[in-house]
């Protein structure tokens, strides 16, 4: 009897042994459902190619119409353009988002040309990006000469930095604008009085 009762207690005491080395649970996250995979950011464009066709309207032409393809990506198109009666250079965006490898196209104010011709990535980079620049005419009194330099940029804040020259000691210099612009706004810097700008860059904020 005695020996009946040791080995009931023996077997007792292994199933529960077993009962407390079962299998443990996986742990239920408490942060609800997992996350969704994040989308890899846009690629810039690239293999991008550009030009500048005549625009007609009636007797007036003149080549104002810019055009820009790439191999891949997203973009529009940017141009620089020039007021050839005033010399006042800007900038104009198309509308249109296109992928690659379509054709995005872009046209100056009427009458006024396309200097440069650039692709513009949507969604836009981070940082300062896709920046452009031009020079143009300072008149003073009797004096005229190719001082003002200016830079715009697709994204950031930034200042436009010339290098300049005076002509008559042939002395080069830089001159950095003191007024910080978000873009697309045009930052703006001039050369001393007479000295030409020989070329411009934005300076990232």
């Amino acid at each position: 009897m005695v020996f009946r009762r040791r080995i009931l207690a023996l077997a007792t005491a292994l199933l529960g042994l077993g009962l407390m080395a079962g299998p443990a649970q996986a742990a239920t996250p408490t942060g609800g459902a997992p996350a969704a995979p994040q989308a890899a950011p846009a690629a810039a464009p690239s293999g991008c190619t550009s030009w500048v066709e005549w625009v007609h309207e009636g007797n007036s032409h003149y080549y104002g119409r810019a055009n820009v393809q790439c191999a891949t990506g997203t973009y529009r198109v940017k141009a620089q353009c020039r007021n050839l009666q005033s010399g006042v250079g800007y900038v104009v965006y198309g509308t249109r988002v296109t992928g690659a490898p379509s054709v995005a196209t872009v046209q100056c104010h009427s009458g006024n040309v396309a200097e440069s011709v650039h692709a513009v990535a949507e969604p836009p980079a981070a940082g300062v990006t896709g920046c452009t620049s031009w020079i143009e005419w300072v008149h003073e009194g009797n004096n005229h000469y190719y001082g003002r330099a200016k830079a715009q940029c697709d994204t950031g804040r930034y200042r436009a930095q010339a290098q300049c020259r005076n002509l008559q000691s042939g002395q080069g210099y830089v001159v950095t604008g003191s007024r910080v612009v978000s873009a697309p706004d045009v930052a703006t810097v001039q050369c001393h009085s007479g000295n030409v700008a020989e070329s411009v860059q934005a300076v990232p904020e």
